[in-house]
């Protein structure tokens, strides 16, 4: 990972300043007091049981202590030194891991505002579990490179060069002999650092496409099973998990090989530095004691040495998650907000709207526009068409021919590539996003629901609606009697998918729900179209009263949902094909007329 990226990934824990300066100075007191604990060991070989005289800090307290007393008061040294180096360094833990993961909720709350504003256009190309694998568990190797990353090196390395310093004082050839394994450690780190990062790489990949698969069988369960292809769809899956299997087994041999390299050097070192401070004590030029506390230091400096070591693997496992995480966060905001966006309220007929404010009255129109989801593939060619306010237009058109994409470009899911679109008059982009679309209701072919109440759902769009008001719109929704009948009426919770509806009653709801925001613009993506005779009776009498006084575009391929409309547009091939009233085109030999004739079959 570059410089600059570890800066950007770190800039999330910048609020936790307070707290990092604070665990920082835990650490300098944890490591202060992990080097004072070999002291007391080494007073009592060479001052107690070896009558060395003691250092003169300490000469006279010892005078008045028997050798007893001595050794009493260096083993209860011992012992608060090391409960104290260990509530110290716990107490530094538990905050490193507390900031680590306010960062990461941070992020997480960063990356899901950041979905929140791409675009539709984003969304066609993107695997929807490898982003969900993102967002949840990419995201955790911010709080490792915080915690094992920055906090694991600053107590390594402050450690490494207070320790370094303490033993250039007791031993330099020593010493010296200790830092020749260095460079070793370096080269080591480096060639191993790059193979585990790729390998990392291609590890987090392929557990995506595991869990790609599995959201995308549990979504498609009723098709596999109808078709008698959960054989296959296994198959499938045995060769991605053995995939990443060997992908992982790929990382984590390197790891390995990486762990034996430095256990190796290590070991090296250990030897040459044994048998060297041997060589010092039988010449005379070393005490017992200073090296029972060098080898002490020894022990204490191949520590941080091995932390380091394994730093560098920790931060090449976390640079890929924390750069998969950042190829979302640098994806374009395709569909912005102006800084001088105008703002936009619903105005009634005798009402005028606030200074610098357009007032929406619902007066549509396309200009020329032009829109593909990719380079090269236009979905939508020269559509130029207008609507007044309380109109109702429906578009009609083969599959494919780009009805629902049309609708897309009106609440600014995605923006035409060329051309323009007007809401009386004013640009789209020129509107503040939030105003555009509070005055547009939207009710899809698929019904979605949360996983929430009834009573929620249908005031998602006015979470401030009274309990009246929710029912009233139920009412006007032909939903009221079913709601009723529900365990807990309007407090049930539909569940997950809303598993326990109907289509219809799906359906009902959210009809409901744009009946209670009641913005004056209304877009009907097939609203039918999944109903059954019946059900579809009840929708469409909810839809003639919903649509009322209203701006309303319907796309539809049923005749039933266009019964009412004022105006018919036909879409082929990307391109306005006719535009009229039903009427007139029912005369042509165009596709409206088709559609008739098939209707009525």
């Amino acid at each position: 990972m570059s410089f600059k990226k570890l800066i950007r990934a770190f800039a999330f824990f910048a609020p936790e300043r307070n707290r990092i300066v604070f665990a920082i100075f835990l650490l300098v007191l944890s490591v202060g007091a992990n080097l004072l604990k070999p002291w007391p060991l080494a007073l009592i070989v060479d001052n107690v049981l070896g009558n060395k005289p003691f250092p003169p800090a300490l000469a006279r307290f010892a005078a008045g202590h028997s050798a007893r007393q001595l050794l009493a008061i260096c083993a209860a040294a011992i012992f608060i030194l090391y409960a104290a180096q260990g509530a110290v360094s716990s107490w530094q833990n538990y905050i490193s891991i507390k900031t680590g993961l306010a960062g990461l909720s941070r992020v997480r709350r960063r990356l899901f505002a950041w979905l929140q504003r791409l675009s539709l256009r984003y969304y066609h190309g993107a695997n929807q579990a490898d982003l969900i694998y993102r967002s949840t568990w990419d995201t955790y190797a911010f709080q490792t490179l915080f915690q094992q990353g920055l906090f694991t090196f600053l107590n390594a390395s402050l450690s490494l060069a207070v320790m370094i310093v303490v033993m250039w004082q007791v031993n330099r050839p020593l010493t010296l002999a200790s830092l020749a394994t260095f460079p070793f450690l370096l080269l080591t780190m480096g060639y191993f650092g790059k193979k585990m990062q790729r390998c990392s790489a291609s590890a987090h990949k392929a557990d995506s496409e595991v869990a790609s698969s599995t959201q995308q069988t549990i979504q498609t369960l009723t098709l596999i099973q109808s078709y008698t292809r959960e054989a296959y769809e296994s198959e499938q899956f045995d060769k991605q998990v053995t995939n990443a299997f060997e992908k992982r087994i790929s990382q984590h041999g390197w790891e390995v090989l990486y762990g034996f390299a430095i256990a190796a050097i290590f070991g090296i070192g250990t030897a040459a530095i044994v048998w060297l401070g041997s060589t010092e004590v039988s010449d005379g030029r070393l005490t017992v004691g200073k090296l029972l506390i060098f080898v002490a230091y020894l022990a204490q400096l191949y520590d941080p040495l091995n932390q380091l070591s394994r730093v560098g693997g920790t931060v090449a496992d976390a640079s890929a998650s924390v750069q998969r995480v950042f190829e979302i966060l640098d994806t374009p905001e395709e569909v912005k907000e102006r800084k001088d966006a105008r703002p936009a309220v619903v105005v009634r007929s005798d009402e005028a709207a606030p200074a610098g404010a357009l007032p929406v009255r619902g007066n549509i129109q396309f200009e020329d526009a032009t829109f593909g989801y990719r380079p090269g593939q236009v979905v939508l060619k020269g559509i130029t068409f207008a609507i007044t306010a309380g109109e109702s237009v429906a578009i009609i058109g083969p599959s494919g021919a780009g009805k629902s994409t049309l609708l897309g470009l009106l609440p600014r899911f995605f923006d035409p590539s060329t051309g323009n679109v007007l809401l009386d008059g004013c640009d789209l982009r020129d509107l503040r996003l939030h105003d555009l679309r509070s005055c547009i209701s939207l009710v899809l072919q698929e019904p979605l629901l949360l996983r929430a109440s009834i009573a929620e759902n249908i005031a998602y769009g006015r979470p401030e609606a009274t309990q009246s008001e929710i029912e009233a719109a139920a009412h006007e929704a032909n939903a009221h009697s079913f709601i009723e009948r529900l365990p807990e009426g309007y407090r049930t919770n539909v569940g997950e998918g809303a598993a326990r509806l109907s289509v219809g009653e799906k359906q009902r709801i959210n009809l409901a729900r744009a009946f209670l925001k009641n913005a004056p613009i209304l877009l009907l993506d097939e609203p039918t179209s999944a109903l059954d005779a019946e059900t579809e009776e009840l929708v469409v009498s909810s839809l003639s009263r919903l649509m009322q006084s209203r701006t309303t575009i319907v796309v539809a391929h049923r005749l039933s949902t266009i019964r009412q409309v004022q105006k018919v547009i036909a879409l082929e091939n990307g391109s306005i094909a006719e535009e009229g009233r039903p009427e007139q085109l029912l005369k042509s030999s165009g596709y409206y007329a088709r559609l008739s004739q098939i209707g009525s079959r």
